[in-house]
């Protein structure tokens, strides 16, 4: 299990941009602009605030065109860099001692802020953001909408029992940074996130997916509504993992879950970045707007 941090939303709109400068002093020297943690608001809270999560080894740039069209549609926008990611040195190693943890304190916070910045709260994320999406959902009140797309509850298209066995390699092997895709290596797309990975630091991100998973076994999912997103031609994960997830949910909160997947999209798991590698935005963008302004 994932100890989370206690809860503190924010009491007002004023106090939730306090607490998001904080986080945004942490965007130093060393982070590209594009990556900075960012705020789209409207100078007062909105009646939907939106959280936005990006993948492992991408940064809140991934939102730089979907972050715009909520906005415009009258949503408060929060989009906070997850630890060690967004750095300038596409090579770097900063994300070698990532954890679980760390990425569950940060997406808690952006809850908490959000929480003074829209009536109702919302949250999308992708890969294993979207893991981070799910772990809110199972146990955040205060959300009233949460979105995971293409979560990582399985590498693959392996087994669980597989999957797990690796996760747990990874976590005791030495750590190492792989290529995303060996044969393109530094040409990986996009071209401002990190081409490689800790495989220790992959491994701790999927803990959160373990821990959604047993705890969605037990008990009844917290948030108010939950949509799990997949996209039939993902090739990074097993699908059916998060659709067990989603079914565990509805067992216990048949009204609350939906389940929707992208069954045109091509052979593609990062759907929402604009750089991706095969982006069809024309499809993705206007599925994912609806499903966020459902929020009740």
């Amino acid at each position: 299990m994932i100890d989370h941090p206690q809860t503190s939303p924010c009491a007002g709109y004023e106090e939730a941009c306090v607490r998001a400068a904080a986080m945004q002093r942490l965007d130093d020297a060393s982070i590209l602009p594009l990556a900075h943690t960012t705020l789209l608001e409207h100078g007062a809270k909105a009646p939907l605030a939106v959280v936005l999560l990006h993948g492992f080894t991408n940064h809140p740039g991934q939102y730089r065109q979907f972050a715009p069209m909520l906005h415009q549609r009258g949503a408060n926008v929060f989009i906070p860099r997850l630890p060690e990611q967004g750095d300038r040195d596409r090579m770097t190693r900063r994300m070698k001692s990532i954890t679980a943890e760390q990425l569950v304190a940060t997406a808690w916070e952006a809850i908490d802020i959000a929480q003074g910045l829209g009536e109702r709260v919302a949250v999308c994320g992708i890969s294993t953001s979207g893991l981070l999406c799910a772990y809110l959902a199972q146990y955040r009140s205060d959300v009233a909408r949460s979105v995971p797309v293409n979560p990582v509850f399985g590498l693959l298209h392996l087994p669980l029992f597989v999957s797990r066995t690796i996760e747990g390699a990874l976590l005791l092997l030495p750590n190492r940074f792989m290529w995303w895709d060996p044969r393109r290596k530094t040409h990986e797309l996009p071209t401002t996130g990190y081409p490689r990975f800790p495989t220790r630091g992959l491994a701790q991100a999927m803990r959160i997916g373990d821990d959604v998973r047993a705890a969605a076994g037990r008990k009844q999912m917290a948030a108010r509504t939950a949509v799990m997103v997949t996209n039939l031609h993902d090739p990074a994960v097993n699908n059916t993992l998060a659709q067990a997830v989603a079914q565990a949910w509805r067992e216990r909160k048949p009204e609350a879950v939906e389940e929707y997947r992208f069954r045109s999209l091509p052979v593609n798991h990062d759907i929402i970045d604009p750089e991706n590698s095969q982006p069809r935005l024309d499809i993705v963008y206007p599925k994912l707007l609806e499903l966020i302004e459902a929020t009740p």
